[in-house]
């Protein structure tokens, strides 16, 4: 039993970034997406892939390649789209990751499943605040988010079977943290938010109507040779169109 279990979690740990790779890669939209726990998930991607490997175990191995993979996906597209400019912002990740190898091959399994609980729930909760803040939240994946919480479940299922307390504290903590995240992306689709920001959530219809409101005022200026600043300017009260005009 507990061998479909394993099958289980890691099928579901693929899908966890499937719909978030997808997302991204076809939309190119990270808003939303917190660069710090990125940064972190990419550290702690690197801890499973080599906790994989030194236990030999294929079932760790192929879906924690493919999740690191998509951390530096996401990492691609977020420096793309001006989240940050220098590659050393990714040093904490690559230094978390050399933590966890080190911890791992240093002291044992039990070990690193105590302290990667850690990063996994900053990486989480960071995301989670970001969902809060942020005016826009289009970059993010529901269903990552619901796979997430899944797979959570299965792994906790797996360690109560088991009684691997290393995995047991992870999945307890990591289930509470994804599960805040989840709640926050489900609230920002409903209409909720964002909390402690001044700016206005900005829905995909405005962002489209202010695009074809911009390329109208484009095309007025070209065709009559105002600037486009002074076409904006003439329409409404105070504009070029409602001043008096001096006496001839």
């Amino acid at each position: 039993m507990s061998e479909w279990i394993i099958v289980i979690g890691a099928l579901t740990a693929v899908s966890i970034t499937i719909p978030q790779f997808r997302l991204v890669v076809t939309t190119k939209d990270t808003h939303g997406l917190s660069l710090t726990a990125w940064v972190v998930g990419l550290g702690g991607q690197i801890g499973w892939l080599a906790h994989g490997i030194i236990l030999a175990e294929f079932h760790m191995i192929w879906p924690n390649t493919w999740n690191l993979f998509v951390a530096i996906t996401m990492l691609y597209f977020l420096r793309r789209n001006g989240s940050y400019r220098s590659l050393t912002t990714l040093l904490p990740g690559l230094g978390l990751g050399a933590l966890l190898v080190g911890l791992d091959l240093g002291v044992g399994s039990a070990a690193f499943g105590i302290v990667i609980v850690a990063p996994q729930a900053y990486s989480m909760t960071r995301q989670g605040l970001a969902l809060m803040r942020a005016p826009q939240v289009s970059g993010v994946s529901i269903a990552s988010w619901v796979f997430q919480v899944a797979n959570q479940l299965v792994w906790l299922v797996w360690s109560l079977m088991t009684w691997e307390l290393g995995t047991l504290i992870s999945a307890v903590v990591s289930l509470a943290a994804s599960g805040f995240t989840l709640t926050w992306r489900i609230l920002r689709a409903c209409g909720v938010g964002p909390v402690g920001s001044k700016h206005a959530p900005v829905t995909s219809v405005e962002a489209e109507v202010t695009s074809v409101e911009a390329e109208v005022a484009g095309v007025e200026a070209e065709v009559t040779g105002i600037p486009q600043a002074e076409v904006a300017g003439s329409v409404g009260p105070g504009g070029p169109a409602d001043r008096p005009r001096p006496p001839g």
